[in-house]
């Protein structure tokens, strides 16, 4: 009887054994990879992602945008030195190009060249048939378009054939190949002689020029955070995942709020406390405790008002009441997210 009994203990335990080891084929820590302190998803007992919306020009939020110390100028200097990588949106599967994060700090229409509706409407087709500068609306007799006009120095002459020297030499001529008779009698073919091929045109890459806007101009920001209450520790987490910087719509030509890029807030963490006296949150009522820019997020010490918690539509708070009703429910959300904070306390 004790025989079956050891038996049957060996057969669960080696099921057991063989169950586990089947459940950890998939290689899975149970945390969030973009969180800088991660929380165990079996400690999570409530958990909401929020948007904020930070206005680093109101009152609040300037210690984040002290003058020669805006937070948009670190990142916008980080992202160039390829210390930071940029994304295209919050979900940070895309990186942006240097290319493109570049072209996006270019304003408009200060490329030195002409933009595309200056194209459209003729300018600078002077050269092609029956084209105009855009100015003079009359129109032109073709018999006498044809003829080069006498500026009163005489006829203009041809140009010569001669080929333009561009300043590596005449081009040379290629020799044709002669058939020349050696000393039996043979037929020898001389070869072919080219000139060199000179490459007068350098390969370059496409780099966006033009003037860029001030590392100022860019002050919404927007944070993308998981709100979560850990059962584990009975307290309350704000975990930001990303940042997005903004050209505001008063700066912008189209009217509306551009990003400029998105970050890993576990990025800007790093980079932030790798230097703590350049990367600080300003503090206007004692210069002696100016605090480094990760603990002023990690202190909460700034204003951001929610535009969005995830939905199945992952439609803003704006876009589901309206514009008036969409700014009410931003703060009637917090309350409530402060009310649910205070129930939890009850289990």
């Amino acid at each position: 009887m004790k025989q079956v009994r050891a038996i049957a203990v060996t057969a669960a335990l080696l099921a057991v054994a063989g169950g586990g080891a089947m459940a950890q084929e998939k290689a899975s820590t149970g945390t969030n990879a973009l969180s800088v302190r991660a929380i165990n998803e079996n400690d999570i007992m409530m958990k909401k992602t929020l948007w904020r919306r930070i206005d680093l020009k109101e009152k609040q939020n300037q210690s984040l945008f002290s003058k020669n110390n805006e937070i948009s100028k670190y990142l916008i200097e980080a992202m160039k030195a390829g210390l930071i990588d940029g994304y295209e949106n919050d979900s940070v599967t895309t990186k942006l190009t240097p290319e493109k994060f570049q072209n996006r700090l270019i304003m408009p229409n200060t490329g030195g060249g002409l933009s595309k509706e200056e194209i459209e409407a003729g300018f600078g087709k002077e050269g092609t048939a029956g084209a105009t500068d855009g100015w003079d609306t009359k129109k032109t007799d073709p018999k006498t378009a044809a003829k080069p006009a006498d500026d009163g120095w005489g006829t203009p002459k041809k140009a010569a054939t001669q080929p333009a020297d561009d300043g590596w030499g005449a081009p040379k001529k290629k020799t044709v190949a002669k058939n020349t008779k050696g000393k039996k009698g043979k037929v020898v073919q001389q070869p072919i002689v080219e000139a060199p091929k000179v490459d007068t045109v350098a390969k370059v890459a496409a780099v966006p020029t033009g003037d860029e806007y001030f590392a100022k101009e860019f002050n919404i920001m927007e944070i993308k955070e998981d709100w979560i209450f850990d059962r584990k520790r009975s307290r309350l987490y704000y975990d930001i995942q990303t940042v997005t910087i903004y050209l505001p719509s008063d700066k912008n030509a189209a009217g509306v709020e551009t990003p400029l890029a998105t970050f890993k807030y576990k990025d800007l963490d790093k980079l932030f406390r790798s230097d703590p006296k350049k990367f600080i949150w300003y503090n206007p009522q004692n210069q002696a405790q100016h605090k480094n820019l990760a603990d002023a997020f990690d202190l909460r010490l700034f204003y951001g008002r929610i535009t969005k918690v995830a939905n199945p539509g992952d439609t803003d708070l704006v876009g589901m009441y309206g514009d008036r009703e969409g700014l009410l429910k931003s703060y009637q959300t917090e309350y409530e997210l402060m009310e649910t904070e205070h129930s939890l306390w009850e289990y």
